[in-house]
């Protein structure tokens, strides 16, 4: 039996911490879930954080200065190595609150716990650090849909391997091995919340990171080099209209249960994986399987969809 730990930091996250709690809980035990809180004063998700406490999840109260979660990378670190020093379990997980782990199928996509974990146990024998990409982020405004972030990666790492991770966990890393070994995983990943919303939380985010946030130059030099904040200056600049049609130009995907459907500029789809190998039986021995081979690369090579 796996034991796999879950790790994340937040604040006032409520609903979204409701959906995370019901997600991993489920999947992975609550007792293998630690929340890093990050000084919560709202209602609901100080109601959340007692119950997964009462429920045999770890709370973690003592980081709650905004430096702590701007460079959470190293909090997670020395909590990595803990567990290290005092727990068996075989994988460490540092996940964001609007991140809920989902598998690449043959098929198509699934968050089944046992398709889930059927992956980490075939993962077990490596001991460098794992990549989760692509990431599906929810489109604005339009419930259920999502479209493929391809240069957002994520990972995790295999116990007692050494591990550091960053502030973003983009790239943690293994001292046993260099790099990142691409998995099956993704993350439905609810980054985009409804416009105002979005607007105030990258102001507040990105005011951690640069003392001006109406300073445009300062604005696209972050979001260029990539720097901590940087990924939240798109939204912050972008007109309400604007923001609505980000992916309109993009493949979006709705799941629900076990069926995908896909939306291009071309018009939509249901997902046949069976159809789409048919029609291109060069993706036969893409590893992740015919829908993330078609999110990845199929969409871009403007390989049609059968």
């Amino acid at each position: 039996m796996l034991t796999i730990k879950i790790i994340m930091m937040q604040k006032n996250e409520g609903p979204a911490l409701a959906r995370w709690l019901a997600h991993y809980g489920a999947i992975f035990g609550i007792p293998n879930l630690i929340i890093l809180d990050n000084g919560s004063t709202d209602p609901l998700t100080l109601s959340l954080l007692n119950e997964a406490e009462y429920r045999g999840a770890v709370i973690e109260r003592n980081l709650t200065n905004p430096e702590d979660f701007q460079h959470k990378g190293r909090h997670l670190t020395a909590l990595i190595h803990a567990l290290d020093h005092d727990e068996e379990y075989d994988f460490a997980i540092p996940v964001d609150c609007d991140e809920i782990l989902g598998i690449f199928t043959p098929e198509g996509l699934s968050i089944e716990k046992n398709t889930i974990l059927a992956e980490f146990a075939a993962l077990k024998s490596h001991r460098g650090a794992f990549a989760i990409s692509p990431s599906l982020f929810n489109v604005p405004e339009k419930k259920g849909w999502y479209s493929p972030n391809r240069h957002f990666p994520k990972g995790f790492v295999p116990s007692r391997c050494g591990a550091v991770i960053d502030d973003g966990h983009h790239f943690p890393s293994s001292m046993e091995i260099a790099g990142q070994l691409p998995t099956k995983f993704t993350y439905f990943h609810h980054h985009n919340r409804p416009y105002h919303e979005m607007q105030n939380y990258s102001r507040a985010k990105l005011s951690l990171e640069i003392e001006d946030v109406n300073d445009i130059e300062k604005l696209r030099e972050r979001e260029r080099l990539a720097l901590p904040g940087g990924h939240l200056v798109r939204s912050l600049l972008l007109t309400e209209k604007e923001y609505g049609a980000i992916y309109e130009k993009e493949v979006q995907l709705f799941f629900e249960g076990n069926s995908v459907i896909l939306r291009t500029p071309k018009g939509v789809r249901l997902w046949d994986a069976n159809l789409y190998l048919k029609r291109h039986p060069d993706t036969h021995h893409y590893g992740p399987g015919p829908l993330c081979h078609y999110l990845m690369h199929g969409f871009l090579e403007g390989r049609e969809l059968p």
